[in-house]
């Protein structure tokens, strides 16, 4: 008989990746308007889908890839809201020239939705952070067993229309919607979120134990390795174990930060 695990409960959400149109525009969006602070800037052939731009992001590293431009010809709406912690949001730059902003809330020209925080960044040494991710989920009911159960996170509340889990690093909001904003389409794949694990095998293994079903099995590049799923919705998560190249790039520092984090207890989560 099988040992239930914690499932991802500890693990830190260590990457969010974003597809974009343009790298000049969302450079000038993340680094001079939000004030993210770049810690790799390279190219990896063949892995130009692993973040071409990287941000150290407080809990996530937020990965930019430049993507073809057809991808953001629909008007559809992001399934996803990167909650941002700014230093003063209200004094930020004029956002015209990169989308439309409605207050605390702002959608960039590819369709990418953000939430600014009131709170500062909790790291001094930073000027923006994420500290929450929202997820959009037509079925409620379904999802928060899903994220609870088969994933493993743990639930700090669960209402009618929104349940909030507990990540390694950051937290992660579900919430019920059936379109975006303006009623809109929502996307589902606009961006992929990555939780680390030391053993990508075994977290395959122990998952597909608690229910959950890969689309990509657990695989090996010069990147690490990966596997890949999808949660009820069709959002895109995958599981990676860094390689030991991949520690000698730019954002080595961050990646062994987040590695060897260990879940805060709740008092000093509510302060993230």
């Amino acid at each position: 008989m099988s040992v239930k695990t914690d499932g991802l409960a500890d693990s830190p959400l260590m990457f969010v990746f974003l597809d974009v149109s343009s790298l000049p525009r969302h450079r000038r969006l993340y680094e001079d308007v939000f004030g993210f602070r770049v810690i790799e800037n390279q190219f990896h052939p063949p892995h130009e889908h692993h973040g071409l731009v990287k941000y150290d992001a407080g809990g996530t590293i937020l990965a930019v890839n430049l993507f073809a431009e057809r991808k953001f010809q629909h008007p559809d709406a992001d399934g996803v809201t990167l909650v941002c912690r700014v230093a003063e949001p209200d004094r930020l730059p004029p956002l015209d020239a990169y989308g439309r902003r409605a207050g605390r809330d702002f959608t960039d020209s590819d369709g990418h939705h953000y939430r600014f925080a009131a709170d500062p960044p909790v790291d001094p040494g930073l000027r923006a952070e994420i500290c929450e991710l929202r997820v959009a989920v037509p079925d409620l009911t379904a999802a928060v067993p899903f994220y609870a159960d088969v994933l493993g996170l743990r639930p700090v509340a669960v209402t009618e229309d929104a349940a909030s889990f507990r990540t390694g690093s950051l937290d992660l909001t579900i919430y019920r919607a059936e379109q975006g904003p303006d009623g809109r389409p929502i996307r589902y794949n606009a961006c992929l979120m990555v939780f680390y694990t030391g053993d990508v095998v075994a977290a395959e293994r122990d998952l597909r134990e608690r229910g959950l079903t890969f689309s990509q099995g657990a695989g090996f590049s010069d990147i690490g390795g990966t596997a890949r799923f999808r949660d009820p919705a069709g959002h895109v998560f995958c599981l990676y174990q860094p390689s030991a190249e991949s520690l000698t790039w730019g954002s080595a520092d961050k990646v062994m930060e987040l590695m060897t984090h260990r879940a805060l207890p709740a008092a000093e989560q509510s302060k993230r």
